[in-house]
């Protein structure tokens, strides 16, 4: 009896040993995803998409909206178990993990759910899983068009043999993750994999054998490291540089001489698992930037959400809109049509009309009677003019090209030719400008990327509806076209009864002799279109070579706004720009002028009474502004001016 009792008492302190080590090796334990060569190629091909839509999302997160649905993405979970069905993670276990991931994805527009609920592989051979089991294993249970993630005991390198808590793929490999189940629960190993698989590297960048590239100034950043520029440089975080207070002890040295100061709170990184709670909000756009161009595509077969509507676009004041629900398996509706939480039809086609202008999300919130599943497309409607006269669009208060209204298309199908937004210069050498169009060029332009494109493709940079209030509108813009492949720029105009083509002499060809060289300017007279709505467009056409980067900045469109019957163009204002610290006022009417300047967002910046035909503006600093003139207190002349 006591040879049982001491028998029994024995196993049971090997069970407490054993799990405790198991645990605390798999806590140990690192990340087996490889950014291969295969996957960089693949990713350098989608490079230019994922930075547009990187951009929009950074200028339009979901916290700085009012909608906050998010897009719905079906998984498949693959549990593990023995050959007589024991052990595997418990539901309620993947339920929680699941949970967790979801409430750091919705940051980024995602949400996970299950498909068909789960696969159980009752199989001996994957119960303590090793890397080189995957063709087998996954020819036989993997489901397609979906996220498939395998839950078991354990994942051994069949190279190193060393124990692993989990591996992903990125972009353009196969749709599979596996996960360690002691990894898979402890908060942050399984977000830290899935953000592979939406192409984020670890914050030490793609090698774990040799110290980034990255530099601790950030000066790099952008292509070294994980080419990420809001995560500091990490020399590669472990349980030896990082303490228990998860705060940051190495003393490594950048390639400058510069003490490395990485975060050893980000989920990408190697710290301790428990620190990891951090994606930085960059990460979190290039999550929501890889769905898009390259992971979007995910259906449930039996449980899905879609929708489409007969148009989406119109520079009249109002528009009706019929939608139609493609889901699968819905019982019942949810529309947010307008992107304000609302819910406002619960019919499965609703029609909704929109009486004001503006830029709407829609979202549509389906349910089997047991889940719901939700998705959303931003600024999907578009309705009447956004701007009226005068616009002044320099493009530095935004951080993409597909935002305020302005849209990037590509006109050729299956290119990737599109406008971007960049500071400094563009990625490529030999083309583009190096700065924007500021005095200090520290703002920003838009660019359209050739690299990765072909000879004749063609994309759009399309500006929001314009009402042409003013007899005398004139846009004028900024270009820069270097490069020896140089394409060619067109300007179009749509008032509503489609694009006239060329409304100024095409720019063909390269005409900067230099990629320091100034930007040059065209003005287009638009006095025509007074009293319509309109769309500019300016159409690229990619030159020969990748050294046909075209760039453009400060789009504007200005014209005299006048009230009753004061004869506004009775006055002439000069110079402008202003660069001498005063600004002559003369007017052929005998009138008293005073004055009030405004920065754009309507701001009074100063005001007075004009003398001797002059403003003093050597006090104001440099910027666009608005210079309003009055009469007997009546508003009668309003001007863009710029110092």
């Amino acid at each position: 009896m006591k040879t049982t009792v001491m028998r029994n008492f024995s196993i049971y302190l090997c069970f407490i040993f054993c799990a405790s080590f198991s645990l605390n090796a798999q806590e140990h334990a690192n990340c087996g995803t490889e950014f291969s060569s295969e996957a960089q190629a693949y990713y350098e091909s989608i490079k230019s998409d994922i930075e547009r839509v990187e951009q929009e999302f950074l200028a339009n997160q979901a916290f700085q909206r009012n909608s906050s649905a998010v897009i719905s993405v079906p998984i498949k979970a693959h549990i593990i178990r023995t050959s007589a069905g024991f052990g595997g993670l418990s539901v309620t276990a993947l339920n929680d993990a699941i949970a967790n991931m979801n409430n750091y994805y919705a940051n980024a527009n995602l949400s996970f759910y299950l498909c068909d609920g789960i696969n159980y592989i009752d199989d001996d051979n994957y119960y303590n899983y090793e890397t080189d089991d995957e063709g087998a294993m996954t020819a036989t249970h993997g489901v397609s068009g979906l996220i498939n993630i395998y839950f078991t005991n354990s994942v051994v390198s069949s190279s190193s043999g060393n124990g692993l808590c989990g591996y992903a793929y990125f972009p353009g490999g196969p749709d599979t993750i596996l996960m360690d189940n002691s990894c898979a629960t402890n908060g942050s190993t399984l977000p830290h994999e899935m953000g592979h698989f939406f192409a984020l590297q670890h914050t030490h960048g793609p090698s774990n054998s040799q110290l980034t590239d990255e530099l601790v100034d950030g000066s790099n950043c952008a292509t070294a490291g994980d080419f990420i520029c809001d995560t500091p440089a990490d020399p590669q975080l472990s349980y030896s540089n990082v303490t228990a207070a998860c705060n940051y002890i190495g003393t490594v040295f950048d390639a400058n001489n510069q003490l490395f100061a990485p975060d050893p709170t980000n989920i990408m990184s190697y710290s301790r698992k428990v620190c990891r709670t951090y994606f930085s909000p960059q990460q979190y756009a290039r999550i929501y930037a890889t769905y898009q161009v390259a992971r979007d595509g995910y259906t449930c077969p039996t449980f899905n959400v879609d929708f489409a509507s007969n148009e989406n676009t119109t520079c009249d004041p109002s528009l009706t809109v019929n939608f139609t629900d493609n889901s699968v398996g819905a019982t019942s509706w949810q529309w947010d049509v307008d992107g304000d939480d609302v819910i406002d039809y619960t019919t499965q086609n609703p029609s909704h009309t929109y009486n004001s202008p503006g830029l709407y999300d829609v979202a549509l919130t389906v349910s089997d009677g047991i889940n719901s599943i939700s998705k959303v497309n931003f600024e999907y409607i578009q309705v009447g003019a956004l701007e009226s006269l005068p616009v002044d669009v320099d493009y530095n208060d935004i951080s993409n090209s597909n935002s305020n209204g302005w849209i990037s298309e590509t006109l050729s199908p299956s290119s990737t030719f599109s406008w971007l937004a960049s500071s400094g210069g563009t990625p490529s050498d030999n083309t583009g400008p190096i700065a924007d169009n500021s005095p200090a060029g520290d703002g920003i332009f838009i660019y359209a990327e050739a690299t990765g494109s072909n000879f004749g493709d063609r994309t759009a940079y399309i500006s929001p509806c314009i009402d042409i209030n003013a007899s005398d509108a004139m846009l004028e813009f900024s270009y820069h076209m270097y490069g020896a492949s140089m394409g060619e720029l067109h300007v179009d105009i749509d008032a509503g009864s489609g694009y006239v083509l060329d409304v100024t002499t095409p720019i063909i060809g390269q005409q900067q002799t230099l990629q320091t060289d100034p930007y040059l300017n065209r003005t287009i007279d638009l006095s025509s279109y007074q009293g319509q709505t309109i769309k500019v467009r300016f159409r690229a056409i990619r030159g020969p070579g990748f050294t046909s980067d075209i760039a453009i900045d400060d789009f504007q469109i200005t014209g005299t706004l006048s009230v009753d019957d004061f004869d506004s163009n009775s006055i002439s204002i000069y110079p402008n720009p202003v660069n001498t610290g005063t600004l002559n006022v003369q007017s052929q009417n005998a009138l008293q002028l005073d004055y009030e300047v405004v920065n754009l967002l309507g701001q009074q910046i100063q005001k007075g009474t004009i003398s001797n035909e002059q403003i003093d503006v050597s006090q104001m600093s440099a910027g666009s502004y608005f210079l309003i003139l009055k009469s007997e207190g009546r508003n009668v002349v309003k001007k863009f001016i710029k110092l």
